[in-house]
């Protein structure tokens, strides 16, 4: 999670408060040193209290996410996907956790606020802002694949082979990290085991590198995610548009033409070969249809047989037939169920993102000390957490496959449980 309100939100808070002072002998002449860390008490409230819940309840779905598409049932490319999304995702829960656990209470010693400190500069902060930009490029390929997928399926074998799937995959991954590798040049722990800024952080180079390094990984990424999200609809909707059952005024029907299905049965060859349905559907008149019969029945080499009812099963061919077709409807369900999802996931993510687009320093908020700016970052970290945790209930929602394998893994681990007690 690039909590960019985060970050700024921590250096802006945690300057040094003179309730409780210790002495440090350290080279330089004795100095006065706080452990206490600055924040309010709404800070606290949601932080400690209300984040940090959130942070084990996403890490916990998330590992079950986890569990259910490492499951081999998951053989389609876009749950591959979204299991790299859910691994992304208990990083950034547990790094969140920590954050609000070390960072919204009172340390006891310099040694304590030197760890917590520490944490936030050479942990947090980098680390947050990598596995951020690994999860929106994932959201993006995993949207950007369904798209190909429902629109363009037959480049899909093209566009998404196994190279190409590797490639992408070192792109989402690697490009976050060298973007975000200066992060950890950006902050640093002082004398006093407080937050202070790099001479790299005050250099205009940084403040225009931060500028791009935003524009590429969120507002660029994030119109395209819009703009995919669009075709996505428009896809299901024109889909749904001509599959749609039209109803039509059937003529009634003259008392000299009749419809009838009859399904003709050739005899056996001398060879011994299987015999084979063939299913026609005519549309004679009483006349014709009579001469028909009678024709065939003088002909000896076939019967006909005006029976309607015949079950598929009866021979091989309409059989395999009937699977067939039934495996096309399940994978035809599969995909749309799957495209309806990605739908959700998109949108979701984007309920979370754009509002942060808005936090980044200097951007809507030109002074960052102010209290509003300080409680509209508390509400976008709290609403992009909750669309981390939001992941597994659009599964679960959305997708019957999900479903199947969770009640499954719930069964087995009942099972175990029972087994062994």
């Amino acid at each position: 999670m690039d909590l960019n309100a985060f970050s700024s939100d921590y250096y802006l808070t945690s300057t040094i408060l003179s309730e409780t002072t210790t002495t440090r002998h350290l080279t330089n002449p004795i100095r006065n040193c706080s452990v206490s860390l600055q924040y309010k008490l709404i800070e606290h409230i949601i932080y400690l209290y209300f984040m940090s819940p959130l942070c084990l309840i996403g890490l916990l779905l998330n590992v079950v996410n986890l569990i259910v598409f490492s499951d081999r049932s998951f053989k389609n490319l876009t749950f591959k996907y979204l299991r790299l999304v859910a691994f992304v995702d208990c990083i950034t829960c547990i790094l969140v956790f920590i954050y609000c656990i070390t960072n919204y209470t009172r340390p006891r010693t310099l040694s304590d606020k030197y760890f917590r400190v520490w944490y936030l500069v050479n942990v947090y902060f980098p680390l947050a802002n990598i596995t951020a930009g690994c999860n929106v490029l994932l959201t993006l390929t995993v949207t950007i694949e369904r798209l190909v997928s429902v629109r363009w399926p037959m480049k899909k074998q093209r566009l998404f082979s196994s190279n190409r799937v590797l490639i992408t995959l070192l792109i989402c991954f690697l490009f976050p990290i060298l973007a975000n590798s200066v992060n950890f040049l950006v902050y640093k722990v002082d004398d006093c085991n407080s937050l202070s800024l790099t001479s790299i952080a005050k250099t205009k180079a940084y403040e225009y590198f931060g500028m791009c390094k935003e524009i590429l990984l969120r507002f660029i990424p994030i119109c395209i995610l819009i703009c995919s999200n669009c075709l996505l609809l428009s896809t299901v909707r024109s889909a749904n548009q001509k599959f749609k059952p039209k109803k039509k005024s059937l003529p009634s029907p003259s008392p000299t033409t009749i419809t009838k299905t009859t399904t003709v049965f050739l005899q056996p060859s001398s060879n011994g070969s299987d015999t084979i349905a063939v299913t026609k559907y005519t549309s004679e008149s009483q006349s014709q249809t009579d001469n028909l019969l009678s024709t065939s029945s003088l002909s000896g080499g076939s019967n006909i047989s005006l029976n309607g009812l015949q079950k598929e099963s009866s021979t091989p061919i309409s059989s395999s037939s009937s699977s067939t077709t039934r495996m096309h409807v399940r994978k035809q369900q599969q995909e749309r169920q799957l495209t309806i999802m990605l739908i959700w996931l998109s949108t979701l993510y984007l309920c979370g993102q754009i509002p942060m687009l808005f936090a980044y320093p200097n951007f809507v908020f030109k002074d960052i000390n102010r209290s509003s700016y300080k409680y509209y970052a508390l509400v976008v970290n709290v609403l992009e957490l909750t669309t981390y945790l939001a992941n597994f209930f659009i599964y679960i929602r959305f997708t019957t496959q999900f479903q199947q394998v969770f009640r499954t893994k719930i069964k087995q681990i009942f099972f175990c449980f029972s087994t062994n007690s």
